[in-house]
């Protein structure tokens, strides 16, 4: 056997959080959000010709559940992340639902706002 020179290990990347990641359960969080209602809306037009709009009683049920969909989903993630044992993740989407949540507020905050000086009464 001859001493040639061994090659070092090809370097190694560091594994991930095996927790997850609190910044990708925000992204998920409105991904799902303005995916969902993008995937809704779609599936609305199809849906409510069928059963003559809202104004039917499958109809309006069929809106409620829809205009909940997504928030149904979100739920959904969080139960599903927290079994996969990556908390940080669930977590993640939790405070992406309290910044929808915050922003749905402080844009109607915003527009009351601007509509206080107007007699909109």
């Amino acid at each position: 056997m001859s001493d040639l020179p061994t090659q070092p290990a090809p370097p190694t990347q560091p594994n991930a959080n095996p927790a997850g990641s609190l910044g990708s359960g925000i992204a998920i969080a409105w991904a799902c959000l303005i995916g969902g209602y993008i995937v809704v809306s779609v599936m609305a037009g199809g849906i409510f010709s069928v059963f003559n709009g809202v104004n039917s009683d499958v109809g309006v049920v069929l809106a409620v559940l829809m205009c909940l969909l997504p928030w149904i989903v979100m739920v959904a993630l969080i139960v599903h992340f927290a079994k996969k044992n990556q908390p940080r993740t669930a977590l993640g989407i939790g405070v992406g639902i309290a910044s929808i949540i915050g922003v749905l507020l402080l844009l109607v905050a915003a527009c009351f706002g601007l509509l206080s000086n107007t007699n909109f009464h």
